[in-house]
């Protein structure tokens, strides 16, 4: 698990650094996908309630996307399974169209881009931003979904699991993650890739 873990690190870190890395997802899916920027914005959109596994074929299919129109990302939405996929491709049309204002944000510490992008991305909530900053090398946002939170429940962390999460309480339980972490020893994109093993037996993104 360790080296999977350090390998998928290193490649945010890599996505961050070059603008585009090959994920390997082996030997949990057997998929290797090829990830700019701009289409691991659109993968981050994607997985918003629906699936991980989904949202990946979604990213793999967006590497032979030759022409940019938002009934093409709604095909290829459909196509992978992605729920949601109608507004889901109006923002992912909308953000890759003009990708300045995440390209502003990149220039920015980690919680005033996650601001940034929440305030001026359409689709991008706390936890999406924080998927994309985390997937990008960011190492200081917990990406808290529905698998984290079911983890702190049972953990005696969390006294009941949230219908939903205001940016107040999103912060309030990314506090409990990042103390959890320092105790690890880890970091918060650490601590989301062990967690999320622990609770799913994958480690994805």
């Amino acid at each position: 698990m360790q080296s999977v873990i350090k390998r998928r690190l290193e490649e945010f870190e890599r996505l961050g650094k070059n603008g585009i890395v090959t994920f390997d997802f082996n030997p949990f899916v057997d998929l290797k996908v090829r990830a700019t920027l701009q289409t691991e914005l659109a993968f981050c959109v994607s997985t918003a309630n629906s699936s991980a596994i989904s949202g990946l074929k979604f990213q793999k299919s967006l590497e032979n996307l030759k022409t940019l129109t938002q009934n093409g990302i709604e095909n290829l939405l459909r196509s992978a399974g992605v729920r949601f996929w109608s507004r889901k491709a109006e923002y992912i049309f909308e953000a890759l169209r003009n990708f300045k204002p995440i390209e502003r944000a990149l220039k920015l510490n980690s919680s005033e881009a996650r601001e940034y992008l929440v305030k001026n991305v359409r689709g991008l909530g706390y936890k999406e931003a924080s998927h994309f900053l985390r997937n990008i090398g960011r190492k200081d946002v917990a990406i808290i979904d529905r698998h984290i939170l079911r983890w702190l429940n049972e953990k005696g962390y969390l006294h009941e699991i949230p219908n939903s999460l205001s940016a107040r309480s999103y912060k309030k339980i990314e506090n409990i993650l990042k103390k959890i972490g320092r105790e690890m020893g880890v970091s918060l994109a650490e601590l989301d890739l062990i967690l999320w093993f622990q609770m799913t037996g994958k480690i994805l993104k």
